[in-house]
């Protein structure tokens, strides 16, 4: 069984519309066994605070007496944080780092600046779920160390083998950080991407922005997560719609409808080596 006893749960993102969310998050964890500190900066209502929620973060990367921490929000406003983060204190510290939607800008971040393992994970969908399944997952996985959470089916849309480390996360967010220190290197990376929202000529757009990202070319596969509002509106595949626009056959493409926005999401392991082929699916 996994040591975990103190987690923390930030926002780095925009704050939770529903305040009460956040409270019964808590008291999922806390039900779980798990001493729950709650960010100062959680339920602000300020712009202009990313330096004192990165000071927070600082804050408890450095302290010993917390196991994990888990980012809450989404939204926007994430990449505000990341000048202010103290990488070097991060790099030395061995506590997991959960979040997904705009905080992919801060897991990218964290892999690219201190080499951490991270997590796209949101563990609101703890209390989204009203079947009880997603907190057993959870328990399973964090608690005891099992790979519930992360029994992920991948079908393959084109190649038949995927293997490196993953970076990536929410398409929108991931390119905020485009043209800056913070992306990772993309050579012989594995890219995961996923979208709640958007229209076929918002993914047109970004796929072609990723595109021409420098060593996007150098990519050795992609996986893809649920793309929720495409999926809902569009008849053509976003599997199809990115091979049109990549037009690369030898690129190794997979694709899951269990890791993305969903209340029953999968956690997915960044800078990490993942290794998936059409036998052990």
């Amino acid at each position: 069984m996994n040591n975990i006893q103190k987690v923390a749960l930030v926002g780095n993102s925009n704050p939770p519309k529903d305040i009460q969310e956040v409270y019964k998050i808590e008291q999922v964890l806390t039900k779980l066994g798990l001493d729950v500190v709650l960010s100062p900066t959680l339920l602000e209502r300020t712009l202009f605070n990313g330096a004192k929620k990165a000071q927070i973060m600082n804050e408890y990367y450095a302290d010993n007496t917390i196991d994990a921490i888990f980012d809450i929000s989404g939204g926007d406003t994430a990449n505000g944080v990341l000048n202010n983060l103290d990488y070097s204190l991060i790099r030395n510290q061995k506590k997991k780092f959960y979040g997904y939607s705009d905080i992919t800008t801060v897991l990218n971040s964290l892999i690219s600046q201190s080499d951490q393992s991270v997590e796209l994970f949101q563990v609101s969908t703890l209390v989204w779920d009203k079947s009880g399944k997603q907190i057993n997952k959870f328990k399973a996985s964090f608690l005891n160390d099992t790979d519930d959470l992360y029994q992920t089916a991948w079908k393959f849309i084109q190649g038949s083998e995927i293997k490196g480390v993953v970076i990536g996360g929410n398409i929108r967010c991931f390119l905020k950080l485009a043209g800056t220190r913070y992306m990772p290197d993309l050579t012989n990376k594995i890219l995961f991407l996923e979208s709640l929202g958007g229209g076929e000529e918002n993914l047109y757009s970004m796929v072609h922005q990723l595109k021409e990202l420098d060593k996007f070319d150098r990519i050795s596969g992609l996986l893809l997560g649920t793309f929720t509002y495409y999926q809902e509106n569009y008849k053509q595949s976003v599997e199809q719609l990115i091979q049109n626009i990549l037009m690369d056959n030898s690129l190794p493409i997979a694709k899951t409808e269990e890791i993305g926005h969903g209340r029953n999401s999968n956690s997915l392991k960044l800078g990490d080596y993942i290794n998936i082929s059409k036998s052990i699916q």
